[in-house]
């Protein structure tokens, strides 16, 4: 399988017959710039994995055909036989994943599932299968392992919890753009519940004091929210 040289041509179908589940999975895939396929049940699944889909994200419980059956009818043909399958099912009895994976399936998730971690599970399948290399953002010595939800600042780990590496990452890759508290909230915290704007403010004090001397690249911008800047400037009005 040829590796794409940009995650926009890296399809990924999604199937499970709960339509949220398909649209949060979808939204956090979208994201990482992924183009991503849906279907709702094993018939459309099997009509939409064609060559062109480069993984797929497949639940076991669906109406008509079973996600083991499509599975097996996916390995039985020359053209989809290589494309790498994750099972993301309500099934979490040992031997459901056993058989599973015996069936063909290259990982296992068990719901409920944060939708973050399945995206890292594509990436680490992906990435296995030479579809996707690692990716990594460095800005002077901060590092930032996208695939492995993790980042380091002068070699030593950060510590962050998913949220903070999530927030970390995402003002890291629209630098010098002013987000106000609420886009914050809506991109990060999409799908948690009870969550006001003072969370934000909350986890930014958090990864600043983690980032030590480094936070002063996260600037607060008056009457409006938090934004990213490579350089240092004299006239910011950042916040340590």
């Amino acid at each position: 399988m040829p590796t794409p040289a940009d995650p926009a041509d890296i399809n990924v179908l999604v199937v499970d017959d709960e339509e949220d589940v398909v649209e949060v999975v979808s939204h956090f895939l979208q994201q990482e710039g992924y183009n991503v396929l849906q279907a709702f049940d094993g018939e459309e699944a099997l009509q939409k994995a064609n060559p062109d889909v480069d993984i797929i994200v497949l639940d076991i419980m669906l109406p008509g055909l079973d996600g083991y059956e499509v599975c097996e009818k996916l390995r039985s043909r020359v053209e989809t036989e290589q494309i790498p399958i994750i099972f993301l099912s309500a099934k979490t009895e040992e031997e459901d994943q056993i058989q599973g994976l015996m069936m063909g399936g290259d990982d296992y998730l068990t719901k409920p599932v944060s939708p973050q971690i399945v995206v890292a599970h594509v990436k680490a399948v992906l990435r296995r299968s030479g579809v996707e290399e690692s990716k990594t953002i460095e800005i002077k010595n901060l590092k930032i392992f996208e695939d492995e939800y993790r980042a380091t600042l002068g070699g030593e780990d950060l510590g962050l919890t998913l949220t903070e590496f999530e927030l970390l990452r995402y003002l890291v890759r629209h630098p010098r753009k002013a987000f106000t508290r609420q886009q914050l909230l809506e991109t990060i915290w999409k799908d948690a519940m009870m969550v006001t704007e003072r969370t934000v403010d909350a986890h930014i004090k958090n990864l600043r004091e983690k980032l030590d001397d480094f936070a002063k690249h996260i600037q607060t911008v008056r009457g409006v929210g938090y934004r990213f800047v490579e350089e240092e400037e004299s006239s910011a009005e950042a916040s340590s």
